[in-house]
């Protein structure tokens, strides 16, 4: 039986290959700051993009979209600065988003901006 957390490495693999399909770069993976952790980091051609994998089996006890709180991004976003500025980007100069890639019955739903 697959633990939780091969299941994720497996969704947040799934979704970088389906990101990189449709364009992206990967730069990172599975960064971890204290706050949490920054599944995915890619390049939009100039932007730089921050992606939170989530993945549900079944919607019993709601969407993958609906477990990303409004705290999560505010975590994620303060997170992806950091790993910015740590890596010799200016946050404040560079373009950026913070984006999610939701997994619902094996149904990908990649939503862009969900807030910086």
């Amino acid at each position: 039986m697959k633990t939780a957390r091969l299941i994720g490495f497996e969704q947040e693999s799934q979704a970088c290959e389906y990101l990189t399909q449709q364009g992206l770069k990967l730069v990172a993976k599975n960064v971890c700051y204290r706050g949490g952790e920054l599944d995915l980091i890619m390049q939009d051609d100039q932007t730089w993009v921050c992606i939170e994998v989530k993945f549900r089996r079944q919607s019993d006890y709601g969407t993958a979209a609906e477990t990303i709180s409004t705290a999560k991004i505010r975590r994620m976003g303060a997170a992806f600065q950091r790993y910015l500025s740590d890596n010799g980007v200016n946050p404040a100069m560079a373009p950026m988003r913070l984006d999610a890639l939701v997994i619902d019955n094996k149904k990908v739903n990649w939503i862009k901006n969900i807030g910086v």
